[in-house]
């Protein structure tokens, strides 16, 4: 795969995540073309493939460039699509890492927009497409507290 297009810049964090956010602009177009994935939800994401489909494949490789197969890695162990709102997202760990490698996918249905997390032992990286954040579920804000306990811990 390569980069096709998309850029990724350095953009100051609202939450203060360790490390700032990254962005990229998403195709222009009209309606939202992630909707298709509403279809999806309480599935899998190796069950139907998701990494996959497109549009989403292609925008994650512009929005993640060599991070892409770490999000794809961190999959091995994932729990299904969820959704919560206009929020569907997932959550992976990659196997035998003992929860120090994670990825949560994000995509706000409605805004069309992608917001992934990549987190391993030393620091969680955001990335979002046109700097925009994606309304964090409950879920995913307790992943996140209990990846941030961790890290502490390994401190």
């Amino acid at each position: 795969w390569s980069l096709s297009g998309g850029r990724i810049d350095p953009a100051p964090p609202p939450d203060a995540p360790a490390v700032p956010a990254e962005s990229v602009a998403p195709p222009a177009g009209e309606g939202p073309k992630l909707a298709y994935l509403r279809a999806q939800v309480g599935k899998y994401p190796r069950d139907v493939a998701l990494f996959e489909t497109e549009p989403l494949r292609t925008r994650l490789i512009d929005l993640l460039a060599e991070q892409y197969p770490m999000l794809v890695e961190s999959f091995g162990t994932q729990g299904p699509l969820s959704i919560d709102g206009p929020t569907l997202y997932a959550i992976g760990n990659k196997p035998h890492a003992a929860g120090d490698e994670q990825a949560i996918l994000l995509v706000d249905i409605d805004r069309d927009v992608i917001n992934v997390k990549l987190m391993n032992a030393d620091e969680m990286r955001d990335f979002r497409e046109r700097n925009e954040a994606v309304e964090l579920p409950s879920d995913v804000q307790t992943t996140i507290a209990n990846w941030e306990d961790l890290a502490d811990d390994a401190e």
